[in-house]
C-alpha cells in the first residue's frame, strides 16, 4: 500500500546535526538573528539578482541599451538599493541588541 523510501543514513545524520546545532548556537548566541540578517542581506543581490539577471543577459544575447536590457539594469540596480538598506537595517539590530 505505501510506497517504499530510500533513505541515506549519513544524510539524515548530517541534517539532523546541522538543525540540532545551528539551534543550539542560536541559543547559546542572543545576537544570532541579527547576524544571520546582516549574512542574508551581503548574500541576497548578488545570488539572487545579479548572476541570473547577468547569466539570462548573456544566454540570451540581449542587445546592449535594448528596452528590455535597461528594464533588466534597472531592476538589478533597485535590487541593489533594497539590499543595501536591508544590510543597514540589520547592522542597525545587531548594534541595538549589542548595546541593550
Amino acid at each position: 500500500m505505501l510506497p517504499s523510501f530510500r533513505v541515506n543514513l549519513f544524510r539524515l545524520c548530517f541534517r539532523t546535526l546541522y538543525v540540532a546545532s545551528t539551534t543550539s548556537i542560536a541559543i547559546v548566541f542572543p545576537y544570532f538573528n541579527q547576524v544571520l540578517g546582516v549574512i542574508g542581506a551581503l548574500m541576497f543581490w548578488p545570488l539572487s539578482i545579479y548572476f541570473p539577471v547577468d547569466m539570462y543577459l548573456i544566454q540570451r544575447n540581449i542587445p546592449n541599451w535594448s528596452a528590455w536590457w535597461i528594464a533588466l539594469q534597472t531592476f538589478t540596480w533597485v535590487g541593489l538599493l533594497v539590499t543595501l538598506f536591508a544590510l543597514a537595517g540589520s547592522i542597525e539590530g545587531l548594534v541595538t541588541a549589542k548595546l541593550k
